[in-house]
């Protein structure tokens, strides 16, 4: 049950009991889970036991308004990611579909994962922003919040399956962190609804980046660092009735000055040392694009529901050559009152466009099924596998990932 706690310090200030309301919410979801990684000459990663479930991420979040008055209301999100099974709970959360081991990286940095990612991410804040909404002019969100792909790709109802384990972990997502990944510093614009469709507009730079950053030093052997990222994107969202569509269309602008990896460091002089955490030696300006469309359907006794991406990387900060990469994720469930099972497949694909080269070659597959138990408490069961035919994963890496799990997921 949402509860809405009086705003006091404010409410004191104003005496408008009514006008001002902070909502405390969240949502916990645990599971048991086994898991296998499997690549060639007989390698192989296995875990099971009580872990962070994958219907949903658990999280703990306050959101809050407040009546301006003439039809103008305040907003705000705080919301942070946990790790229910995890001894940190605040300082963790589980960010990917992989092995939920400490000590292994939300990348997959990790020497013995070679390939499929970790679980575990100290990125634990999901959204912090400050609104003004108008219900006939619509909102404008300043901060940390979900990018447009990401509203299209995962919160919009086009994914039927779980991203939280394999078999719904790529496809869908596939090109997001060449376009500025899921979330980052923005300014978002949202219309109102016209005939159905809502706009959404979106500028901003990265999660801890600013737009542009320069720095120069009156020492002639220190040398001039800039670093420029803009990204700007576009959402179209359509619903009547059973249908719903959208399309969103992100560039993400990115420069960065030629440095060694290191440790920038900065003192009254300017830029003494020009070193990053990692090295740049391709400096020029370069724009990852991303294109995606998706559809859903409600028969009534089926939903089926598609997306499909098209983008490219625009080069790496160490390379000048520039990939592409196509993916696309088709899943249907069917309700049988509180009982709705589901199924999913898809596609990722990333291919080198200088050599030709097929870095990553995805196939997924995923069933299983939700029961709701209440309208805040669901029981489910999920299997899912990710098999990788690129050339060099079948040569040296891992090639297939399974993941099975038994879990309840609760909000409040």
């Amino acid at each position: 049950m949402k509860k809405s706690l009086i705003a006091l310090a404010a409410l004191a200030a104003t005496g408008a009991f009514a006008q001002s309301t902070v909502t405390l919410y969240g949502l916990a979801d645990i599971a048991y889970g086994a898991q296998k990684t499997t690549g060639n000459a007989g390698r192989s990663i296995k875990s099971s036991g009580v872990q962070d479930g994958a219907n949903a991420g658990s999280r703990i979040g306050f959101r809050g308004t407040e009546d301006l008055g003439g039809g103008l209301t305040a907003q705000f999100v705080i919301e942070q990611g946990i790790a229910p099974t995890n001894d940190e709970l605040f300082g963790t959360r589980a960010a990917a579909a992989g092995h939920q081991v400490d000590g292994f990286s939300a990348g997959g940095s990790a020497a013995a994962l070679g390939g499929t990612a970790g679980a575990y991410s100290n990125g634990t804040s999901r959204q912090a922003y400050l609104g003004l909404s108008n219900k006939g002019m619509g909102t404008l969100r300043v901060g940390y919040q979900y990018t447009n792909l990401y509203e299209l790709s995962s919160l919009s109802g086009f994914v039927l399956g779980s991203e939280g384990i394999p078999g719904a972990d790529k496809g869908h997502l596939h090109g997001s962190a060449a376009a500025g990944g899921t979330r980052a510093n923005a300014i978002t614009y949202i219309s109102p609804a016209f005939s159905g469709v809502t706009v959404q507009l979106q500028t901003g730079s990265g999660s801890a980046g600013r737009d542009t950053y320069e720095a120069s030093a009156i020492n002639p052997a220190s040398q001039l660092s800039v670093d420029k990222n803009q990204r700007t994107s576009f959402m179209a969202k359509y619903t009547a009735g059973p249908l719903s569509a959208a399309v969103a269309l992100t560039n993400n602008k990115v420069t960065q000055s030629a440095r060694a990896a290191g440790t920038q460091t900065i003192s009254a002089y300017g830029v003494i040392s020009a070193a990053s955490s990692a090295a740049t030696t391709n400096a020029a300006t370069r724009t990852g694009k991303l294109t995606q469309v998706a559809a859903s359907y409600d028969f009534g006794v089926a939903k089926v529901a598609l997306t499909v991406n098209d983008g490219e990387n625009g080069g790496t900060t160490t390379s000048t050559q520039v990939s592409s990469m196509t993916g696309y994720n088709l899943s249907v469930n069917a309700p049988f009152g509180a009982l709705v099972p589901f199924a999913s497949m898809g596609k990722a694909k990333t291919k080198n466009d200088t050599t030709g080269v097929v870095t990553e070659d995805y196939d997924m597959t995923q069933f299983g099924a939700r029961y709701s138990l209440s309208k805040r408490t669901t029981a489910y069961v999920m299997v899912g596998t990710t098999k990788n035919d690129a050339p060099a994963a079948v040569a040296s890496g891992f090639t297939k990932d399974t993941k099975t799990l038994v879990g309840v997921a609760h909000s409040f």
